[in-house]
């Protein structure tokens, strides 16, 4: 038990830190956690004590932040090796946490137990009392990986560099999972860039992250078009073979200097696009598809009125257009992405619930679409377990409707929104359906808890909201297209409604646009 690697786990949320202690088994790895803490402060007490060699944080920390821990512990205790986790947003934290001496870094959205023990394996020694003799004479990929990973070469670093091919440079990223039989593309493409005469050489770093390899490529600056032309062709014929993802391929640069800048901003970036694009043999810098229109904002309080009114098609239906657009974006954040949709699945079966409807099946269910949602590699497989929700939440209402909303509900709903813009009342309405008003009322309340003077506001404000988004109609005229007389009064009701008057509702949705 002495012989095992001592390690101290720094996250503020509880759950990270029993992710990261329950992702692998520790012991069978050579490393045993002998604590855990919430913030800098006590990570550091806790380093005192305990005397670890190995100190994974958090970068982002109420109190004592994790970039101020790293500097007090390396202070300390130069000797404790120490890793940090991190999100995209802050990698900038990450490059200062680098200038005191941290050993590596975890991306918190690539973190899992194969990346954990891909890491520890590079940064610690063998046994606690031992450590490894690295090699003194670094490598070229290990002074790449370096760079990639956002460390600075020392003076003597980049002397050595003086003597590696000079020209152009790109970066081509391969994610190895996606690939067929090994790392046979990879070497069919390295042998058929030199028999072409294309390049001066390739020099390879592997699993820059979990299963993903970065291929510097090294030519004169005469061939950029060439070399570009040549990696198009080459990954259409790999196109199919296998499951592979899209090959990323940065701009040329001319320093190599800049390595690690190009793989932050443009493969990582790329790599990140190849989400919504899983189909397309190669994405270059430079030369990506158009992006459409940027959709609006979801509106959420909209689709939670057509809930509550029972409008599950319409509802469903923009919330499946809305999906389209979203999936064209290339540029939105995964991450953005999968939690919009996880909060619909949410808010849909809380709404659904309190509506009285059954949601057993759909409560159960959430977690594994959560689950393949959070685990998808494309946008493909994230999307697929949110549309068999929607499915089945229409399968449930359509059910559920036929059983218990009497028919005499759904002709009044729909002659409302056939007539929402006549002068309707309930006397009207009544007399139509040969209710007397006062029963209409109750019975109107009654099956869909709502007033009918409330219900028939709300249908009419959405109708101008979509008028206001759509057109230049003057704010005068969408008022008496939804069926109100008084423009100054429908400027009241949408107020109320909405929180912002038409005017202004429109500009904002103009902007949007």
């Amino acid at each position: 038990m002495e012989d095992l690697y001592r390690v101290v786990i720094v996250d503020d949320e509880m759950l990270i830190r029993q992710g990261i202690i329950n992702y692998i088994d520790w012991e069978s790895q050579g490393f045993r956690i002998v604590g855990e803490a919430s913030n800098g402060k006590e990570a550091l007490q806790l380093v005192d004590e305990l005397h670890p060699h190995l100190l994974i944080t958090d970068i982002v920390m109420p109190g004592m932040n994790g970039i101020e821990l790293v500097k007090a512990v390396k202070e300390r205790h130069p000797s404790v090796e120490i890793i940090v986790l991190s999100s995209f947003e802050n990698f900038d934290y990450v490059r200062s946490a680098f200038q005191f001496g941290i050993a590596d870094y975890i991306l918190k959205p690539k973190l899992n137990g194969e990346e954990l023990i891909r890491t520890l394996n590079r940064i610690s020694p063998n046994t606690a009392d031992n450590p490894v003799e690295y090699e003194k004479d670094i490598s070229l990929e290990d002074l790449l990986r370096k760079k990639l990973e956002g460390q600075e070469w020392t003076a003597e670093e980049e002397e050595k560099l003086q003597a590696f091919p000079q020209g152009a440079y790109t970066l081509l990223g391969l994610t190895e999972t996606r690939r067929n039989g090994g790392n046979s593309s990879l070497i069919s493409l390295h042998q058929k860039l030199s028999e072409e005469g294309a390049i001066k050489g390739i020099e390879w770093i592997a699993d820059v992250e979990s299963d993903f390899n970065v291929a510097l490529l090294i030519y004169d600056s005469l061939h950029t078009a060439a070399v570009q032309e040549r990696l198009v062709r080459f990954s259409d014929e790999y196109e199919g073979v296998g499951d592979r993802a899209p090959w990323v391929v940065s701009a040329p640069f001319f320093s190599l200097k800049e390595v690690g800048e190009v793989y932050r901003d443009q493969v990582i970036r790329l790599k990140e696009y190849a989400f919504y694009m899983p189909e397309a043999p190669i994405l270059m810098e430079g030369l990506l598809p158009d992006l459409e229109r940027k959709e609006r904002p979801f509106d959420l309080s909209g689709f939670i009125d057509r809930f509550k009114q029972r409008k599950f098609d319409t509802a469903i239906q923009n919330l499946r257009r809305h999906l389209d657009a979203l999936t064209s974006d290339y540029t939105l954040d995964i991450f953005e992405f999968k939690s919009w949709m996880e909060n619909v699945i949410f808010n849909s079966i809380v709404l659904l619930g309190n509506m009285k409807y059954p949601v057993d099946d759909l409560e159960t269910l959430k977690y594994e679409y959560f689950a393949v949602i959070n685990e998808a590699g494309n946008v493909n497989d994230a999307v697929a377990p949110f549309y068999d929700f929607l499915e089945k939440v229409q399968v449930v209402v359509q059910e559920d409707t036929q059983r218990e909303c009497p028919t005499d509900v759904q002709r009044l709903l729909q002659y409302i929104e056939e007539h929402y813009a006549e002068p309707l009342s309930l006397t009207t309405l009544a007399n139509y359906f040969h209710f007397n008003a006062s029963y209409l009322s109750t019975y109107f309340s009654t099956h869909l808890h709502i007033g009918f003077s409330d219900y028939l506001n709300k249908v009419r404000i959405e109708k101008a909201k979509r008028l206001l988004e759509s057109t230049n109609t003057p704010v005068s005229e969408v008022s008496e297209q939804v069926g109100y007389s008084d423009p100054s009064y429908f400027g009241k009701v949408f107020k109320r409604l909405v929180g912002s008057s038409p005017g202004k509702y429109r500009k904002k949705a103009m902007a949007a646009n």
